[in-house]
């Protein structure tokens, strides 16, 4: 068998130890970017599911966590890399309307914007980030569904059939792609195995929840061809009050399904071909009026409208030879996206203008439709060392492309400002990308060992913007531009790690991070006969230096890291108050902290994890004056202090109730962020908020049923802030609770 294969199931597989009734919790195989755990042959029961408690009486300790965030496998107390790993028990509870959000609520120092419209996939780690990328590939962040890097305008990652999610912090461009300047969140699917499994579940609960969801998976060809098959529907009614038009408005329904087939021709070659398709239709209002009585609610008619549609496949081959293993990574992936807006939400503009809202309330009036549509092309060819190879190495070659069309129509005004939304616009961007990488880890003396990774990136970007006006007073009649930027830059680490014990590493590194320039999708100065610059390469020197523990005989591990990020021309995004719009703002600025997560298996039946985060994170180098309204020592916006998490687990024999099979549990978590910023001008804070998760079920061999409470105490918290004028504050609301019923029956 393939020597890689072979080594992942053994690290599953190993027998627990036999003193002591000592009973090892199964080891979780963390994939970020690697064959082993996902390609390999195995059987239901070695997949990564919550498992039974051991036996009454029994000293339960925790097994290695092996990762391959570097894309070789290792054991995650020795990588040196600050790393959050969401298991199944975790994701469970993570909804299908709000993933991101829900797994930042769960990772330190991770703050997820949810600004709604198209901005789906943005968010800061350790205070670097976007608040509204102004283009697909404008994020710092890379979100990554098995390996491929996903759109910022595309849909959130379901978590449907999910085998884990990871969260990396600090520079991870070297081997996680483009403008993996502040992090990685990695997600990992579950792939088919030589094996039988099928399930259905389904949720009910209140506001409308509905879920619905069948996974299956079937040897089609023994020890050659398997198949998986994932699918889910979820809806949910709104919880915005609409003061114009009555009722509620942000409801959402959401679909995904995905596919994928497995073909092993031989025992050193895997195939693996997945498809996936992704819809998701909402009523959210961007923005409501913070300091409305009727809070949460909007004042917007007609109600909006935002759909977006992801649909792709993705190829990966792997060939196992002598002294390598070869990957090629090949995926074409389309994202549409489409709204109907108003733009004058009568409740903000009539406090703005001082104006009855009927003057705002007019359906058809102060109009915005626009649609994005996105093609990406991936492609990536690497080579990395075997298991058993004294020196770890990984290096390759990346190809990148993204087409991105953009076609926008802004009618019927009542209000002169909007002249950026103003007329139709017709543009059309294009991003190629370029890359060469490397990553080594060599063994020095004892403990030992430096590590060193470079990535080399060419980018061009063109942008061609046609638009045309629609009489608004200010605007001229027509306005053409063909642009293009092109840059080469350098990302990587450096820095070494020892191991004083098998039970304690300390690890020191220095990264720089970059995000690409380019060209934003929608020309706010086109409508006045004004070229749209481009925004500039950004680029931030990172330090870190941390630790990884295990103690009380492997029943708690305690993992900790400290780190400095020098940022220059970040990429943060400004309101203008004059077009009623955003516009970029390249500005310098230092962010500072650290955080300390673990986990402790207190008795065989309770388990605690937790993690505590700390960030500060100012502006530097302002120009006085600056018309962003930004000074030298403000708060960069969005960035929380203090973010927390904390969560436990008690799990029991169902026998000690009189239910003669399966288990008892209560689960429970509770995430808290902090205040922050809403803007470069710190006009206003966000409040802090908490949210509270609760769960108790019964596992049986082949049901669950289970009740849940997302948002226990119905917290309506701030997501993102934005400062229209003295007393006029907009906020992005987060949804309010769901209580539920659920189960889910195996076959």
């Amino acid at each position: 068998m393939l020597l890689v294969r072979s080594a992942a199931l053994a690290q599953e597989t190993s027998a627990p130890a036999a003193a002591g009734n000592v009973t090892a919790l199964p080891s979780v195989t963390v994939t970020a970017q690697e064959r082993s755990e996902r390609l390999r042959v195995r059987s239901p029961a070695r997949r990564q599911e919550a498992s039974p408690p051991p036996a009454a009486g029994n000293v339960t300790v925790l097994e290695p966590i092996t990762v391959t965030a570097q894309k070789r496998s290792e054991d995650v107390q020795n990588v040196p890399i600050s790393i959050t790993v969401l298991e199944p028990s975790q994701l469970q509870v993570v909804s299908p309307t709000s993933s991101n959000a829900d797994i930042a609520h769960r990772t330190p120092n991770f703050n997820y914007l949810a600004s709604g419209g198209q901005y789906a996939n943005s968010g800061n780690i350790r205070g670097v980030g976007s608040f509204s990328p102004l283009s697909p590939n404008d994020t710092s962040i890379s979100y990554n569904i098995d390996e491929i890097p996903q759109s910022a305008y595309g849909i959130q990652p379901s978590t449907l059939d999910m085998a884990r999610v990871e969260v990396l912090r600090g520079p991870q461009g070297t081997l996680n792609g483009l403008n993996a300047q502040g992090g990685a969140i990695n997600y990992i699917p579950n792939h088919p195995f030589f094996g039988h499994e099928l399930s259905i579940g389904s949720e009910i609960g209140t506001h409308g929840w509905r879920m619905g969801e069948l996974i299956a998976n079937e040897t089609l060809i023994d020890n050659v061809l398997a198949g998986r098959l994932a699918l889910r529907y979820n809806g949910r009614n709104g919880d915005f009050g609409n003061a114009i038009l009555g009722g509620q408005d942000g409801g959402s329904n959401i679909g995904a399904a995905r596919g994928s087939l497995l073909f092993t021709p031989d025992v050193d070659t895997n195939v693996l071909f997945s498809f996936n398709y992704n819809r998701s239709d909402d009523s959210q209002p961007r923005f409501v009026l913070k300091s409305a009585p009727c809070f949460p609610c909007d004042g917007l008619n007609p109600r909006p409208e935002f759909q977006r549609e992801d649909y792709g496949g993705n190829l990966r081959i792997e060939r196992n030879f002598d002294a390598f293993l070869f990957t090629s990574l090949t995926s074409i992936q389309q994202n549409n996206f489409h709204q109907n807006l108003d733009l004058t939400d009568s409740l903000i503009f009539s406090k703005l203008f001082g104006r009855p809202q009927s003057h705002f309330s007019v359906n058809g009036q102060d109009a915005y439709r626009g649609d994005i549509d996105e093609t990406r092309y991936y492609q990536e060819f690497r080579l990395s060392s075997l298991p058993d190879s004294p020196i770890s190495w990984t290096g390759g070659v990346n190809y990148f492309r993204s087409d991105t069309h953009v076609a926008t129509t802004g009618q019927n005004f009542t209000v002169s400002n909007f002249s950026a939304f103003s007329g139709q616009q017709n543009n059309d961007l294009t991003v190629n990308s370029y890359a060469a990488f490397g990553d080594v880890v060599v063994p020095i003396i004892g403990g030992l060992k430096a590590l060193g990774g470079l990535r080399l990136t060419h980018l061009d970007a063109d942008a061609a913007y046609r638009y045309t006006g629609g009489g608004l007073p200010g605007t001229v009649a027509s306005y053409s531009q063909d642009s293009s930027f092109s840059d080469t830059f350098l990302t990587g680490r450096a820095g070494f790690s020892y191991d004083w014990s098998p039970q304690f590493v300390t690890y020191g590194t220095v990264g720089r991070g970059a995000v690409g320039g380019g060209y934003a999708w929608n020309g706010s100065n086109l409508p006045s006969g004004r070229p749209e610059p481009f925004f500039p390469t950004a680029t931030s020197w990172s330090y870190e230096a941390g630790f990884k523990s295990s103690f009380l005989d492997g029943r708690a591990t305690l993992n900790g890291a400290l780190f400095y990020n020098d940022v220059s021309k970040g990429h943060l995004y400004i309101f203008n108050r004059s077009l009623l719009t955003y516009q970029t703002a390249a500005l310098d600025f230092d962010s500072y902290g650290g955080e300390i997560e673990g986990r402790f298996q207190v008795t065989p039946e309770f388990s605690l994890q937790g993690g505590l985060g700390y960030t500060h994170a100012e502006l530097k180098n302002v120009p006085l004056g600056s018309p962003t309204g930004a000074k030298s020592g403000n708060q960069v916006p969005n960035v929380p202090a203090i973010t927390a998490t904390v969560g436990g687990e008690y799990r029991i024999d169902a026998s000690r109730i009189g239910i003669n099979q399966g288990q008892i549990y209560l689960s429970g978590s509770y995430q808290f962020v902090d205040r922050r910023a809403a803007d470069v001008a710190n006009s206003f804070d966000l409040d802090s908020y908490g949210v509270a998760n609760a769960r108790i079920g019964w596992d049986g061999d082949s049901a669950k049923v289970y009740l849940f409470a997302n948002n226990l105490f119905d917290k309506r918290y701030e997501a993102v802030g934005t400062y229209y004028g003295p007393g006029v504050e907009a906020v992005t609301v987060g949804l309010g609770r769901t209580v539920g019923l659920g189960m889910k029956l195996s076959f």
